[in-house]
């Protein structure tokens, strides 16, 4: 061997040009069909989707302290600083916002485990 480089790359070329020639030998038949799957009714995506919706119900400021504080990991006071108010607001905001996401996800999906 010469060249090994120049020789992989005729081998792999062969290889590829054979199974694009005969894609039959790839086929695999079934007496039956496989079961399909089946869309996921709990896991992170669908926990994901209720947190998401139960975001979009809260109130713009309450969703913001809520955003800034959990998702973004801001200190009280820097999201105080964010929002442009007090850290007894983003306090009361964030208590109550926590307060209507634990009955909204708590109603609208039973046994989904809180995280936080």
């Amino acid at each position: 061997m010469d060249d090994p480089d120049s020789y992989m790359r005729r081998v792999l070329l062969r290889c590829l040009l054979d199974e694009r020639r005969r894609p039959w030998r790839r086929e695999v038949s079934w007496d039956q069909l496989p079961e399909q799957p089946r869309a996921d009714t709990e896991g992170p995506a669908v926990e994901r989707a209720a947190i998401v919706a139960a975001l979009a119900q809260l109130p713009p400021r309450r969703r913001a302290v809520v955003v800034l504080r959990y998702f973004c990991d801001l200190s009280v006071e820097q999201t105080a600083i964010e929002l442009d108010c007090t850290p007894g607001t983003v306090k009361s905001q964030t208590a109550r916002a926590l307060l209507t996401l634990r009955e909204t996800l708590g109603a609208s999906s039973e046994g989904m485990t809180s995280h936080g």
